[in-house]
């Protein structure tokens, strides 16, 4: 059991960070900067980009229950045993719902995408020894 222990102790040892200021090093190149293989310090709370919109934004949107449980009507609306109506005519307004929701969460996004670029640009204090 002590050798296991030990193990432990160096592997967390191991894993270990250094961080020096970046200040002295802005004009060093990439492969002598001491800080090349940390990321830098900016903020994203966007969710999507331009490809992963539509897709994340139906997953998102179909976990909701009352959503999932419309667009589940819609397709048992296509079986003609079970339909009560036209099928088209009962995809209209979970449709509405959905594309009314996507543009919402698509203009948030974009306000937060806004509001990162400002935040990353802003001149800030650095505190070095």
């Amino acid at each position: 059991m002590r050798k296991e222990g030990r193990k432990r102790r160096k592997r967390k040892d191991d894993k270990k960070r250094v961080v020096v200021s970046n200040l002295p090093f802005e004009e060093w190149s990439g492969k002598e900067n001491p800080n090349r293989h940390y990321h830098g310090n900016q903020i994203k709370t966007s969710k999507y980009t331009v490809l992963s919109f539509i897709p994340k934004n139906l997953f998102e949107q179909l976990h909701r229950f009352a959503n999932f449980y419309f667009v589940g009507l819609v397709i048992l609306n296509f079986v003609p045993v079970v339909n009560a109506f036209q099928p088209e005519v009962s995809m209209i307004p979970i449709c509405i719902i959905l594309a009314a929701t996507a543009i919402k969460d698509a203009w948030e996004d974009l306000q937060r995408y806004k509001s990162d670029k400002m935040i990353n640009s802003q001149w800030c204090f650095i505190y070095s020894r």
